[in-house]
């Protein structure tokens, strides 16, 4: 074979090999970093779609007490204008606007409960808190001045280990 022949030959082979090296490692640089950036998009749209859902159940949540609070602020009323009616007594008023309060339940383990304006408990499911003063607890004296709208609190029942 001729020298020209050769050359050519070994100048196509150390060609070939390098452009096959240099294709070999830009297409695993390319593939890192597009999965690099697909892991991201990932992680984002699973934090946004968290977020979302975090944020409708909570929003939901507020309806859900509020909806219960107007309610029940429609059931005392009634119940008031029926004793200013005179149809029933105060006792018997405020004895059903109780039993309708206490048959409700919130999630699992919540309950619906009464202070008055100066933080006596007026209606709640143990018996032994009736006509006791709360307002030494700080969600109770938010709640008395806020006297409308949404105060969230951390709470233990008793029994529970949160």
């Amino acid at each position: 074979m001729r020298i020209r022949y050769k050359l050519l030959i070994g100048y196509s082979i150390v060609f070939i090999l390098s452009i096959s090296m240099g294709s070999a490692f830009i297409y695993y640089l390319v593939r890192e970093n597009i999965k690099r950036n697909i892991e991201s998009e990932l992680n984002n749209t699973t934090n946004a779609i968290l977020n979302l859902v975090q944020t409708s159940a909570a929003v939901s949540i507020k309806n859900r007490l509020r909806a219960v609070a107007e309610k029940n602020l429609e059931l005392v009323q009634y119940h008031y204008n029926q004793f200013r009616q005179g149809i029933l007594t105060e006792k018997q008023a405020q004895e059903r606007v109780a039993s309708l309060m206490l048959s409700q339940t919130i999630g699992e383990s919540g309950y619906i409960y009464c202070v008055d304006s100066s933080g006596v408990v007026k209606v709640h499911p143990q018996k032994a808190l009736l006509n006791t003063n709360v307002s030494d607890h700080a969600f109770v004296r938010d709640q008395l001045k806020l006297k409308k709208g949404y105060i969230e609190y951390d709470w233990k029942n008793p029994g529970e280990t949160q």
